[in-house]
């Protein structure tokens, strides 16, 4: 099995993304162009370079995230790109079996581990047509509840002995009993054995369209049913940049585990999302752009003011919304907020921007700051 041709697309628009915004950063490759999928560039060493310094430190992608401002991206596949930075796993597998699905790739290491591979623009199989089992070197991701790899494998041309093979077909049927194949890095897998007993039991998934909104197939349409309140309340009275962070906080609810939005009424958690994003946003201080007041916004979703309070306090404390912390801010008020750059240095609240730049870069690396400020002000000059 292998992506569909649109996530084909986005993959590699992601990918591409990521690996010329992380060299335009540390220049590991001076003059690199920008990666066009479809193109020689991809399997050329410079874009091989850059990949290899990406996974010996994985953090690159956090700063990329946090840094991001070419506006190529949305805000669910910048979702994506975490879920990378969260799940990967990188190392030698066995590729144990090819299946309709997918390829098993089972871990060298212990404890074993199934993982269910799909291939990108073609199967595993038709790319690696080798024999079974064999190994490969490779950066396994999570992306739109599968599991691929980051372009590149890597395979050993070794032939297995007969003992050899034996043991990893009977690890491969002891794991896949009593564990089972891992088809959703976000999910628990399901052991064999669990299969048939559950089978009769189990109702399938209602899967959905979430339009690219990072979020559990078994989530898909309990978030459209949610977003599309949210959106029809953003449109008639806030703006876009109000409405891509309800439907942001509302797709980090559906991936918690298990997931507080699976229950409950959808309009009052509909209303608790905008009006805690919005309470974060100083919504109801009437000196900004954009104001209401509580009872507007409790009134519109048909809701008492105290519900829609108490719904909207339960989501900041499952979000840990903060003003100290941009996550959720919007974007007119990441720079001018104080609270965004106040920081307790030694005991002291100084704004961080007045700090030298290597206390700066300290704060951006813990996550505490959204960009170096003096980053920011080069690009846009």
């Amino acid at each position: 099995m292998h992506l569909t041709q649109q996530e084909i697309n986005q993959f590699f628009k992601i990918w591409c993304a990521l690996i010329w915004g992380v060299n335009e950063k540390h220049i590991f490759i001076p003059k690199f162009e920008k990666p066009i999928y479809g193109t020689s560039t991809m399997i050329k060493e410079p874009f091989i370079h850059i990949r290899e310094e990406l996974w010996k430190n994985p953090n690159l992608i956090d700063e990329f995230i946090r840094d991001y401002n070419y506006g190529e991206l949305s805000e669910a596949e910048l979702g994506i790109l975490a879920d990378w930075r969260k799940y990967f796993v990188k190392g030698r597998f066995i590729v144990i079996k090819h299946t309709k699905k997918y390829s098993v790739f089972m871990t060298e290491s212990k404890p074993t581990k199934l993982y269910g591979v799909c291939g990108i623009s073609d199967s595993i199989k038709d790319t690696l047509p080798h024999g079974m089992p064999f190994i490969v070197n490779a950066v396994i991701l999570p992306f739109n509840s599968k599991i691929i790899y980051d372009s590149l494998l890597a395979s050993y041309n070794i032939s297995l002995g007969k003992n050899i093979r034996d043991d990893l077909k009977s690890a491969y049927k002891k794991t896949l009993e009593t564990v089972g194949i891992i088809e959703n890095m976000e999910l628990l897998p399901i052991p064999a054995k669990s299969t048939e007993k559950n089978s009769k039991a189990t109702k399938p998934v209602l899967v959905v369209d979430t339009k690219g909104a990072n979020v559990p197939n078994a989530m898909s349409a309990r978030y459209m049913e949610i977003a599309q309140i949210i959106e029809d309340f953003c449109d008639e009275k806030l703006d876009a940049d109000y409405k891509e962070l309800c439907l942001k906080a509302l797709a980090k609810l559906c991936r918690k585990r298990p997931s507080p939005v699976a229950s409950g009424r959808v309009r009052t958690w509909a209303c608790g999302i905008v009006y805690a994003i919005g309470s974060n946003n100083f919504i109801f201080d009437k000196s900004q752009p954009i104001s209401m007041t509580a009872s507007e916004i409790s009134e519109w979703f048909g809701l008492s003011k105290s519900t829609a309070g108490n719904k909207a306090t339960e989501i900041s404390r499952l979000l840990n919304l903060s003003y100290f912390d941009s996550e959720f801010t919007l974007p007119s008020f990441v720079e001018k907020s104080p609270m965004t750059w106040y920081l307790s240095v030694n005991g002291y609240m100084v704004d961080i921007r007045t700090m030298p730049r290597e206390a700066q870069e300290i704060a951006f690396y813990k996550g505490l700051i959204p960009y170096i400020p003096a980053d920011r002000k080069e690009l846009t000059e």
